[in-house]
């Protein structure tokens, strides 16, 4: 994994493509575990804020509006 392509954060899809090119690394030996782990908590935490929003929309019997989940 090159430390110098831009990563995309914009979309859900995007993380999942940065996710899947930590976890090719991973297996080559070319990120470390810690790496790894400290991308994959990161990601789960944005995963995690977005399902709180979600949840707080449907408790308002809203549809929520999240640009990063489309």
């Amino acid at each position: 994994m090159s430390k110098n392509k831009e990563i995309r954060t914009d979309t859900i899809t995007d993380i999942r493509e940065d996710l899947l090119e930590v976890y090719k690394g991973l297996r080559k030996g070319e990120v470390s575990t810690s790496e790894a782990k400290e991308a994959v908590n990161a990601a789960g935490k944005v995963f995690a804020s977005c399902k709180v929003q979600m949840e707080y929309a449907k408790m308002r019997g809203e549809v929520p509006n999240i640009p990063f989940i489309k």
